[in-house]
């Protein structure tokens, strides 16, 4: 389903996965507090030049829209102008091997705007870990005290 999200302009696949997701979080945040602010893990301009949209600011869209449903003001915050940047266009990830991933730059992303303490960084998929790695230091440097990682999915490891 990202798949076709991502590659062949499937959208409708988007409000079943962020429903799903709204309903996992709403459980798994009902006995803590929940944080203040959502980011997402950007796309780089010239890929949703390619894509002609950035599927997980679609995706955090839809998702604070099913989370305001059912939280109201207890609702995370999105800034008009996502804090989090890509800074350089790279080859598609899932074009690369495990290894390649990993040895991948770690300065591609950069904060650019102020952030709130306890913040959620969502990403559609989590492959290698280092994309999510890389962000959550840079928002834990920018001054975010808590950062949670929000996924739709994880990618097995193929490679041994």
């Amino acid at each position: 389903m990202i798949h076709s999200i991502k590659f062949n302009q499937g959208n409708h696949y988007i409000r079943p996965l962020t429903q799903l997701l709204s309903e996992h979080l709403i459980q798994a945040y009902s006995s803590d507090s929940w944080l203040d602010q959502l980011i997402y893990v950007p796309s780089h301009p010239n890929r949703i030049k390619e894509r002609s949209f950035c599927q997980t600011k679609t995706m955090t869209n839809h998702l604070l829209k099913n989370l305001r449903q059912h939280l109201g003001d207890q609702c995370p915050q999105q800034a008009r102008q996502n804090p989090l940047r890509k800074r350089e266009h790279t080859q598609a990830q899932h074009l690369l091997r495990r290894k390649d991933r990993l040895k991948s730059k770690t300065k591609l992303y950069e904060v650019t705007a102020p952030i709130a303490k306890h913040v959620a960084l969502f990403d559609d998929v989590m492959t290698t870990g280092s994309t999510i790695e890389s962000c959550t230091k840079l928002l834990l440097n920018a001054g975010a005290e808590r950062v949670d990682v929000w996924v739709i999915a994880r990618t097995p490891d193929k490679e041994k």
